[in-house]
């Protein structure tokens, strides 16, 4: 986990309202299903718009998943540095959630979260694995909390959410660990990136074992507030981007804070599309 040194916090007494943007950028390969497949020329060419496209978007705070650190498949980009000095984000945290070398070269990626405000701190947190032997050879899906310095005495702390994909089970294992780290401190906690869960009510919805599903959880424990329709709505669609077909990528923010705007942006530079979030603090 690495980010910039922390200067002063703002002057600004408190800020009532943020742009978060969440999305899962499939290491510059686009919209296609290989991360061998394409150049890495392309792959950069790629990152340099979704870059502009965060610009762009103008937001205050960027959750990343699927983040190239230093792979032989994207050209050994930092990814995360690229994206930050491109789109103007003068701080940034990378949590690397697989290292691991192999005889041809190596994969290096996780997810990370960009700033516009300092960051005065960030944390691992684990998650469970599918498979303990996978973790150990290569790694696994974690996640980080970063906590960000909005003005003086004012801080809120940012979790980059990837979770597995192969088993709802460890997803709704995954989301109490998320909900235990809400009630770890006082400051408020954002939730966001691609939880690979969708509501009950939504197509393509998975349960466990025992019948329980990750978002649900989520949703049901009030602590957090995700903007979820009542009824589905097509939209709201955020994988893929070829085939859109599920909402499983989220942004949940403290559930005392309000959604001024909630959209999923239909652009083609990933096999996910981004969503963005215009949140407004309490008292403001």
């Amino acid at each position: 986990v690495r980010s910039r040194p922390v200067p002063a916090a703002s002057a600004e007494d408190s800020v009532g309202k943020l742009r978060v943007l969440a999305y899962n950028i499939a290491h510059g390969r686009g919209p296609t299903d290989g991360n061998w497949q394409g150049r890495s020329g392309q792959k950069r060419q790629r990152i340099r718009k979704i870059a502009q496209f965060i610009a762009d978007a103008n937001a205050d705070i960027v959750i990343l998943n699927e983040v190239d650190f230093c792979s032989t498949w994207s050209g050994h980009q930092n990814q995360a540095q690229a994206i930050a000095a491109e789109a103007g984000y003068p701080f940034w945290v990378e949590q690397r959630n697989f290292d691991f070398r192999f005889l041809y070269g190596n994969w290096k990626f996780g997810n990370a979260v960009l700033s516009k405000f300092p960051i005065a701190d960030a944390q691992w947190i684990e998650f469970p694995v599918y498979r303990p032997v996978e973790q150990t050879l290569a790694g696994s899906k974690q996640g980080t909390v970063c906590t960000l310095q909005l003005a003086a005495g004012q801080k809120v702390r940012v979790l980059a959410v990837h979770l597995e994909p192969r088993s709802e089970d460890i997803r709704v294992a995954s989301t109490r660990n998320i909900l235990a780290a809400e009630q770890q401190s006082d400051q408020p906690l954002i939730a966001a990136g691609d939880f690979n869960s969708t509501p009950a009510s939504f197509p393509q919805s998975e349960s466990g074992r025992l019948g329980e599903n990750a978002l649900q959880i989520m949703i049901a424990s009030d602590r957090f507030n995700m903007d979820v329709p009542e009824a589905f709505l097509e939209e709201r669609l955020t994988y893929s981007t070829s085939r859109p077909s599920r909402v499983i990528d989220w942004i949940a923010i403290p559930a005392d804070w309000h959604f001024a705007d909630y959209r999923v942006a239909t652009i083609g530079l990933s096999d996910h599309r981004p969503v963005i979030a215009d949140v407004r603090l309490p008292g403001k």
